[in-house]
């Protein structure tokens, strides 16, 4: 295979198990815990798969320096808001909607870039803009009527996100590893150690059980797929087409959730009706849309 066409297949591998993990952390919440043990439980295995690839895949010199410091912080605290405003809403809003709301990151990263640097948008970036946020209130649409319930939770794990975004480029921009994949690698595991260190330091206050650290995995082991996947594909393509290949985790979800529906899967995905799923579609469509317009008319 061309370097190209492993890009792009990582890109979409990384959308797809994105997505499992969505399902993965539904199922935890439906059997086991809440958001807050799913959240340290989830951090307690990908730092434990972290610790043990670290032998193995860490594939820079320039492993730690204090410049650092700062930036690992950032990271993972935006991963824990994250992660728990993420798990908090799935809670109300089934899987096949939050993969597609996951897509407003665009506006929220716009905004803050226009809050904190005076950033400036063309037409299209903010026609792309427009069409996600349309597209998320489509996505609520249900009933006759906008459902908001758990979009607080959403915006908190949108914010949490994008600011662990931005430390992970920092991070991996510090590493001065040979190349952005070694760098993005050695900085996943680098970062995930940290927060798991952290989790597990907070396993007997939060209550983790063995069971709970079991019935963790499935969602741990996607997630970890889907960010190597994503560092790989970024490194190959760049960030504009990166960012337009992960957005297909919201199609993807819509696709996924139908089968969970069809199989007879409720806990996983709430039953619905034809008109009900093609609505979910063309709002999914939609914000892969705004992303794809966004991304391509972004530098870098």
């Amino acid at each position: 295979m061309t370097p190209m066409a492993i890009g792009i297949c990582s890109g979409l591998l990384a959308a797809l198990m994105q997505s499992c993990s969505y399902i993965g952390g539904r199922y935890f919440l439906q059997r086991y815990g809440n958001s807050l043990q799913l959240t340290v439980a989830s951090l307690v295995v990908v730092g434990l798969i972290a610790l043990l690839a670290a032998p193995f895949f860490l594939l820079t010199k320039n492993l730690f320096t204090w410049h650092m410091a700062g930036s690992i912080l950032l990271t993972d605290a935006g991963l824990v808001v994250g992660h728990w405003g993420f798990f908090s809403a799935q809670k109300y809003i089934e899987s096949s909607r939050i993969a597609s709301l996951m897509g407003l990151k665009i506006v929220i990263i716009a905004l803050l870039a226009f809050v904190c640097f005076g950033s400036r948008f063309s037409a299209v970036q903010l026609a792309a803009m427009a069409v996600a946020v349309v597209a998320g209130v489509l996505i609520n649409y249900q009933k006759g009527r906008l459902n908001w319930s758990g979009m607080g939770y959403i915006f908190l794990a949108l914010i949490g996100y994008c600011f662990s975004d931005l430390g992970v480029q920092m991070v991996v921009e510090n590493m001065q590893a040979e190349n952005t994949i070694a760098g993005g690698v050695s900085g996943f595991i680098v970062n995930y150690i940290v927060s798991g260190v952290g989790a597990a330091l907070l396993m007997k206050k939060c209550r983790i059980e063995r069971k709970m650290l079991r019935g963790a995995i499935p969602q741990a082991l996607c997630w970890v797929v889907s960010m190597l996947g994503l560092y790989v594909c970024f490194g190959i393509v760049g960030a504009a087409f990166g960012n337009v290949l992960q957005a297909s985790r919201g199609v993807i979800s819509v696709l996924l959730g139908v089968g969970l529906s069809w199989a007879g899967w409720q806990a996983l995905e709430q039953k619905a009706s034809a008109s009900v799923w093609l609505l979910k579609g063309l709002a999914a469509v939609m914000m892969f849309g705004a992303i794809v317009l966004y991304a391509l008319n972004t530098k870098g």
